[in-house]
């Protein structure tokens, strides 16, 4: 499942991972991270409890502050954050 710049696994039976997806063309040959369905590497960053809703807490946060760091205005800011949170809903209606 992917929020933003960010995906979220299954790990295992305990945990879901949360992996920062690299830009497109991002030289995974020395680093050799996973790979996600459309070709682009995934960095992992950490894993969480099996708890869904926590791990996609957390990936929205991670996308937040990402939005802060490159210096949006605030407008741009609230644009990115309110697609996101629709993603996130559609995510939730394709889950039930």
């Amino acid at each position: 499942m992917r929020i933003g710049n960010y995906e979220l696994a299954p790990s295992n039976q305990w945990c879901y991972q949360l992996y920062k997806v690299m830009d497109e063309g991002f030289d995974n040959s020395r680093s050799r991270y996973k790979t996600a369905a459309d070709g682009r590497a995934l960095k992992p960053l950490d894993c969480y409890p099996n708890d869904l809703g926590a791990a996609i807490r957390r990936a929205i946060e991670f996308n937040e502050r990402d939005q802060v760091a490159i210096g949006s205005d605030e407008s741009e800011l609230l644009d990115a954050i309110i697609a996101m949170h629709e993603q996130v809903m559609e995510l939730t209606k394709e889950m039930e």
